[in-house]
């Protein structure tokens, strides 16, 4: 009696044991179904009404190509306006399922602040009636509010402070300037007729600084630093992305290394004139190309 009621027992863990394999297997298979989205936004702004720059469409076509390579999905625009800008970041946000997506931002164009010590970047817009300078906090918001699981922010402009602007064509001087993104106008310019005039300014600047969680962002440069917009590598991409092109893609390195690898290069380039800097809250490191695998992908939670 005691021999059948071992043999019963017996039965019953090893069907235990195989509802709990064929569960777990189910549940492997389900996640692998579902695997994490990467949905990218490239800007691209070279068309300014003054000193308009010569790569950042190359730049963003550059980095679009780089990241549908290891599989983002991207959306690409050159030379947005305020309005446009807003209605990338919507379509972005249709796009992204929360807490399930990894989210690449990229913007390459003018940039400043307006303050000496600042921590608040300004992006400048191709508006042409008026000049439109975008918060950072504005990326911020939108980060928070999208949830997605994985936030990359890049940002190749300069971060250096300038209480006005003057136009290259003005000073034979100035055009040494010419290689910089940072020399954009805040308060009052003098125009390409010499007289000192005010000129219309959009500030887009009305969001609270809360830093996304599970975000890093990588500017092109140091505080009080210029980007440059053409490398000595080649004419028709700037430093950083010229470099950010070659190591994105990099099999088997979480982001942190990607930049670090980034940051070798341009302060080799640049004889230490310029780094970039990152700016991170991230609980897990990201790998964006594991070692023999053919798409992107990030750690589950």
């Amino acid at each position: 009696m005691s021999l059948m009621k071992s043999d019963e027992i017996m039965k019953k863990i090893v069907l235990l044991y195989v509802v709990m394999l064929f569960c777990s297997c189910t549940t492997v298979l389900q996640a692998e179904k579902k695997s994490i989205k990467r949905i990218a936004l490239v800007v691209g702004n070279q068309d300014y009404v003054d000193n308009a720059l010569e790569n950042p469409e190359n730049d963003a076509r550059g980095i679009a190509r780089t990241l549908e390579s290891i599989g983002f999905e991207v959306i690409l625009r050159l030379n947005v306006t305020l309005r446009g800008l807003e209605k990338a970041l919507s379509e972005l946000q249709s796009k992204i399922e929360p807490n399930n997506t990894i989210v690449f931002l990229y913007f390459a164009g003018h940039g400043n602040t307006l303050a000496k010590v600042s921590s608040e970047e300004y992006l400048m817009m191709t508006d042409k009636k008026e000049v439109v300078l975008v918060s950072i906090f504005k990326l911020y918001d939108f980060l928070n509010n999208a949830k997605a699981r994985y936030n990359i922010v890049v940002i190749d402009a300069c971060r250096d402070y300038k209480e006005h602007y003057v136009p290259l064509d003005e000073d034979e001087n100035m055009k040494k300037l010419k290689n910089f993104r940072g020399n954009f106008r805040t308060v009052s310019i003098r125009s390409s007729d010499g007289i000192k005039k005010k000129q219309p300014v959009v500030l887009d600047n009305n969001y609270s600084y809360k830093f996304p969680s599970s975000t890093i962002v990588s500017y092109a440069t140091m505080p009080n630093q210029r980007a440059k917009d053409w490398s000595i590598h080649d004419e028709k991409h700037s430093p950083y992305a010229y470099a950010l092109m070659k190591y994105l893609n990099d099999e088997e390195i979480p982001i942190e290394e990607v930049f670090r690898r980034v940051r070798t290069s341009l302060l080799k380039e640049t004889g230490r004139e310029q780094s970039n800097l990152e700016e991170l809250n991230l609980e897990k490191n990201i790998w964006l190309v594991p070692k023999r695998a053919n798409v992107a992908f990030t750690p589950a939670l």
